[in-house]
C-alpha cells in the first residue's frame, strides 16, 4: 500500500499494564485470522478504508507477512466485521508492538468492535513482554483517534509539523460529535 501526502501521525501507549478484556456484543467471535480468511479480509479492508484490497495484498501485508505476529478478526455468522494486526518492527520500534490496519466494516461501526480488536492486539503485545505499543493514523480519522486516546495512546511529535497537526486534531476532537 503506497502512501502519498504527509507522513501519518504517531501515537504511543507508553505501558501495556492495565489492558482491559475485550468486550463483544452477543453473537460476535474474536479470533486469530488464517490464510483462509484472505478473501474476506480483502473485502473488509476495502470497505473499512474505501480503497481496494486484494487477497494477494492481504497475504503480502498481513496474513503471510513476516513482521505481522497475528491478525485478529471479529466475525458474526461467518462474516468478518473488524480486524487489527499485531506487527513487530524491532528496527523502527524496538521493544514496542505496532498496532496495524485497524478496520471495521462500515455497517458494523459503533458497536465496540474496533476497541475489542485493538485490545486483543495489546494483550498479544503484553504476552510477548513488549514494553509499549505504537500506531500510525491519519489526521482526519477523528473517531479512531478518540478511540486510541481512550485506550491510552498519546500523540508523539516526530516531525516538524506534528505540533500544528495535533493542535488541529485536538480542535476537531473538541468539536466532533460521535456518529450514531
Amino acid at each position: 500500500m503506497t502512501r502519498t501526502g504527509p507522513p501519518q501521525l504517531l501515537m504511543r501507549r507508553p505501558s501495556l499494564l492495565g489492558i482491559p478484556e475485550p468486550v463483544l456484543p452477543a453473537g460476535f467471535v474474536l479470533r486469530t485470522a488464517t490464510s483462509s480468511d484472505e478473501v474476506q479480509l480483502a473485502t473488509l479492508l476495502s470497505d473499512a478504508f474505501g480503497t481496494p484490497w486484494s487477497p494477494a495484498g492481504v497475504a503480502e501485508n498481513l496474513t503471510r507477512c513476516a513482521s505481522v505476529d497475528a491478525v485478529f478478526v471479529i466475525e458474526k455468522n461467518g462474516g468478518l466485521l473488524a480486524t487489527a494486526s499485531a506487527r513487530l518492527d524491532p528496527v523502527s520500534f524496538p521493544g514496542e508492538g505496532y498496532v496495524h490496519w485497524v478496520g471495521t466494516a462500515r455497517a458494523a461501526r459503533n458497536q465496540g468492535l474496533g476497541r475489542a480488536v485493538i485490545v486483543a492486539v495489546l494483550q498479544r503485545f503484553a504476552r510477548l513482554s513488549l514494553r509499549s505499543a505504537v500506531l500510525e493514523t491519519d489526521d482526519e480519522r477523528i473517531s479512531a483517534i478518540r478511540l486510541y486516546m481512550d485506550l491510552g495512546f498519546q500523540p508523539v511529535l516526530r516531525h516538524e509539523k506534528d505540533a500544528e497537526r495535533w493542535t488541529k486534531v485536538g480542535e476537531m476532537l473538541a468539536s466532533h460529535k460521535e456518529e450514531t
